[in-house]
């Protein structure tokens, strides 16, 4: 039995996991892990769905400023047969993602350009350098899935037309979620402990399930692999946990 990911889970660190799995983390440790369909030719647990980056957007200032909380590399070989390192930016939600890529197409750098020309800058063409297949792909896809006119500047378009164009562009990124590729697995936590001679010897330990009873080895272990929420303290031979700041000190948890 999994549990589901709390609907107001707040992700304040993300990182690149086993294989092209992304971690989330929030503030308390809780984790949350996205990986890909590992069934050939699926499209499910894309790389914009587990970045929440709709717009595949890279890191940088611009996604920075606008909410990134990591990133992860890829080398990939493009058409010329060289290999490349592109490094995507990971949001802490959907919503956030999706409005650092509106912000990004009506700043100065996009804004006064023409659809036509959008796919070029997007794609990372160089100026006077052919389009890529990239580049002539994007722009065929936009011309037939908006019907608008290819010659328009964003500046141009409506609040309508540009939500439309950025839902094509979610569309052309590919943006394919995967319910089954999310698991959610919240800290363990000290909620009570035993002492003998002014030491702690056991932990009692709720997990999302159950409380537990562990000894202070099988704890330090725990903490040590982000797996119990306390901190582990390395003092010249000894090594012992105790609570973050500000929360419940372990002698007031004596039982």
């Amino acid at each position: 039995m999994t549990m589901k990911t709390p609907a107001d889970a707040k992700w304040i660190k993300a990182e690149k996991g086993e294989g092209l799995s992304i971690v989330f983390y929030d503030k308390q440790g809780n984790k949350m892990t996205r990986r890909k369909d590992p069934t050939s030719g699926s499209l499910l647990g894309s790389k914009a769905w587990r970045h929440n980056n709709p717009g595949n957007l890279s890191i940088g200032p611009h996604s920075r400023q606008y909410g990134a909380i990591g990133s992860a590399s890829y080398t990939i070989t493009d058409e010329n047969g060289k290999e490349r390192t592109y490094t995507f930016a990971i949001f802490p939600s959907y919503e956030v993602g999706r409005s650092a890529m509106m912000a990004l197409l009506k700043s100065s750098r996009y804004i006064e350009l023409t659809l036509d020309e959008l796919p070029r800058k997007y794609t990372g063409v160089e100026d006077g350098k052919p389009d890529t297949k990239e580049a002539i792909e994007y722009r065929n896809f936009l011309k037939k899935s908006t019907n608008l006119d290819l010659n328009r500047t964003l500046e141009s378009l409506n609040p309508d037309e540009f939500n439309m164009l950025i839902s094509k562009m979610e569309n052309y990124e590919g943006w394919h979620p995967w319910e089954e590729g999310e698991l959610y697995e919240p800290i363990q936590k000290i909620v009570a402990v035993k002492m003998h001679n002014h030491c702690i010897t056991n932990f009692l330990v709720l997990d999302q399930f159950e409380k537990n009873w562990i000894s202070r080895e099988q704890a330090i272990e725990l903490a040590e692999n982000q797996k119990l929420r306390a901190v582990v303290v390395h003092r010249s031979k000894q090594v012992y946990l105790r609570p973050f700041p500000h929360e419940t000190p372990f002698k007031d948890m004596v039982c």
